[in-house]
This record gives structure tokens, sequence and C-alpha cells, in this order.
């Protein structure tokens, strides 16, 4: 993997944690206009689902990609 593919996977993992947290926040906090029928916790566990993801996957990438081994 060369170093702008890196790069790119990075930031787009980097961005899937941004807007998971983001929405958590926003559920937490009642800032946003939830309709009635929406489970919150069925979707923060989703959300969450996909913080541990991007997670996952940056630090696969890390490993088996990281700075030494980017080409």
């Amino acid at each position: 993997m060369d170093q702008k593919m890196y790069d790119t996977m990075l930031a787009k993992y980097k961005a899937e944690l941004a807007d998971a947290k983001y929405k958590i926040d926003c559920l937490s906090n009642n800032t946003i206009i939830i309709p009635e029928h929406v489970d919150i916790t069925k979707e923060i566990d989703e959300l969450l689902r996909k913080i541990s993801s991007a997670e996952d996957k940056m630090s696969a990438m890390s490993r088996h990609y990281g700075a030494n081994k980017a080409k």
C-alpha cells in the first residue's frame, strides 16, 4: 500500500469515527430533534459498532501497512 492510499484510508476511518461520535453526542444531549419512533439505544449501539469497526480497521492497517511498511 503506498503512502497516499494509506493516508486516504486513515482519513476515511477518522471521518467515520468523528461522524459516529458526533451523532452519539447529539442523541445523548438531545441537541437534535428525534422523531418519536427512533430507538435511541439501538441507534447508539449501531454507532458504537461503526466506531469499533473504524478503530479495528485503523489498527489492522497500521499493523500491516504502517509507516515503515507503506510502499
